[in-house]
């Protein structure tokens, strides 16, 4: 069966979430403090994409 909009939303958000985790723990494994940095903007990049998605998720009646 298809999935729904809402899932595929939902989904998304999940796979955002997911990438916020793995982008922090690579962060977390170098020690340089500009690499550590560039890493962490990308994850804070990730959290408002589900941030967005929540959105829309929300807005979507």
């Amino acid at each position: 069966m298809a999935k729904t909009f809402k899932q595929m939303v939902w989904d998304a958000i999940a796979d955002e979430i997911g990438a916020v985790s793995m982008y922090a723990t690579m962060a977390n494994m170098v020690d340089d403090v500009a690499l550590k940095t560039l890493i962490l903007g990308i994850a804070g990049d990730e959290y408002g994409h589900a941030r967005t998605w929540l959105a829309i998720y929300l807005l979507d009646d």
